[in-house]
């Protein structure tokens, strides 16, 4: 599959783990392919005119109504989700401080309420439940790994 966007090393895609009141958000969205509810992050296509950076703070507003300022974006680098079949890389960003926006959660497909997580909750789901979005598994290791890492004690 190529993307029809390409940006600076082949980024076509984010996805954005945030964190609201000290706890992880994930939502549990419809997927048709599997017929299954599915956990997963904030994701989408970054668009022509876009940073992969600004995709992920519209990403986040528009999926679940929280807003990150910039600086308060974390980097996780990316991930090639699948090289034999998709021409792309997926950005990973952290957002450990949102807060609410004014803005509705769009209600577009593959959305879902959302549920919020401690830390050791959100350990137990990825480690054990085989129903969640492949990027989402890799923020969450390298942002619970930036947690560990961190001298921060408050990055959530």
């Amino acid at each position: 599959v190529k993307p029809k966007i390409s940006k600076a090393d082949k980024i076509v895609g984010i996805c954005v783990l945030p964190v609201f009141k000290n706890k992880f958000c994930l939502m549990k969205g419809w997927r048709h392919q599997f017929n299954k509810i599915i956990y997963q992050a904030p994701a989408g296509f970054v668009e022509n005119e876009e940073t992969p950076e600004k995709t992920a703070i519209r990403e986040l507003e528009e999926e679940t109504s929280l807003i990150c300022n910039s600086e308060d974006l974390i980097s996780l680098g990316s991930y090639l989700p699948d090289a034999g079949l998709i021409e792309g890389r997926v950005a990973l960003y952290f957002a450990p401080k949102c807060k609410r926006s004014l803005k509705k959660q769009d209600k577009e497909i593959g959305t879902g309420k959302i549920e919020f997580y401690t830390i050791e909750q959100l350990i137990n789901l990825i480690s054990h439940n085989s129903d969640i979005g492949g990027s989402t598994l890799v923020a969450s290791y390298r942002a619970i790994q930036k947690i560990k890492e961190s001298t921060k004690k408050d990055l959530i």
